[in-house]
């Protein structure tokens, strides 16, 4: 039973992929929503709120900001702690896509609207076998070394308290000689 209600769901994402073309894929709702099945896929005991999500996914992203053994998954460009300003709107789209295909659960608590993984998204996330898969998995490994709590402090730390988050990479290179 469990087996026909996945199989269509799968091939229906799988088609979607396919029409995508491969360079609109970088930063899509369709990334962002399979970084974010992973991420719940690999924190099952716990429930994640939009911000939380919004955090760890940045982390996961640009793990070499925090760690410099690790290699981030997207480019180290100038600015990139901004992303955080304004990827809020995908991160909720890929929420709502997942969540038309009932791959995550959402929980109302007392504290808020909180996501977390369910059967389909463990069966989903264990047919993803490509590199790039590979890569977010190593990198998403890392968030369950410390508790939820002091990694998003320490994510929040490292964005809200770097003074390239509020000025220009250039700007910030130029006053750090002065």
């Amino acid at each position: 039973m469990e087996f026909a209600i996945i199989l269509p769901m799968r091939i229906g994402l799988i088609g979607w992929i396919m029409m995508i073309n491969k360079n609109d894929m970088l930063n899509s709702t369709l990334e962002t929503a399979l970084r974010i099945l992973m991420l719940l896929r690999n924190m099952p005991d716990n429930q994640l709120d939009i911000d939380e999500i919004l955090l760890l996914d940045y982390y996961v992203l640009h793990i070499n900001d925090f760690n410099s053994k690790m290699e981030s998954l997207h480019p180290s460009i100038p600015n990139r702690e901004n992303e955080i300003l304004v990827r809020r709107k995908i991160i909720q789209q890929s929420i709502l896509l997942l969540d038309s295909r009932n791959l995550l659960t959402t929980n109302y608590t007392s504290s808020g609207i909180r996501y977390s993984s369910n059967q389909l998204t463990i069966s989903f996330v264990d047919y993803l076998e490509t590199p790039y898969a590979e890569k977010i998995k190593t990198n998403i490994s890392k968030v369950n070394e410390k508790s939820k709590i002091e990694l998003v402090e320490e994510i929040k730390k490292h964005i809200y308290n770097n003074p390239k988050f509020w000025l220009n990479e250039f700007e910030y290179s130029n006053t750090k000689e002065i």
